[in-house]
């Protein structure tokens, strides 16, 4: 049985779910990674070697490859993901502290 993690919102930056256990970790470079909204692609991780080279054989044969341009895209939005995930958790730590103290909440 593999184990399989979706590390598409937590993204490598934050988590590597492979070093926690998972057999293959998923992300769609199209939200978080490209963060531009230009970007249509995907990435799979693999722990085992023969498994990546059987799906990767799958996928190149089926033409399932990325463009040099997507390629770019992607390594262009990687650029910019440590300021985008440390600003994104500055955010979500000022509106904890908001809510923790609201009478409302």
């Amino acid at each position: 049985m593999n184990i399989v993690v979706d590390n598409t919102f937590a993204s490598p930056y934050v988590t590597s779910p492979l070093l926690l256990g998972a057999d293959v970790c998923f992300h769609s470079l199209t939200k978080y990674i490209g963060g531009h909204s230009d970007l249509v692609m995907g990435a799979l991780i693999f722990k085992d070697e023969q498994f990546h080279k059987d799906v990767y054989f799958a996928a190149y044969s089926l033409g399932a490859n990325p463009s040099p341009f997507d390629c770019y895209l992607a390594l262009r939005g990687i650029k910019t993901l440590e300021g985008r995930i440390l600003q994104a958790t500055s955010n979500a730590f000022h509106i904890a502290h908001f809510l923790e103290r609201h009478p409302a909440v």
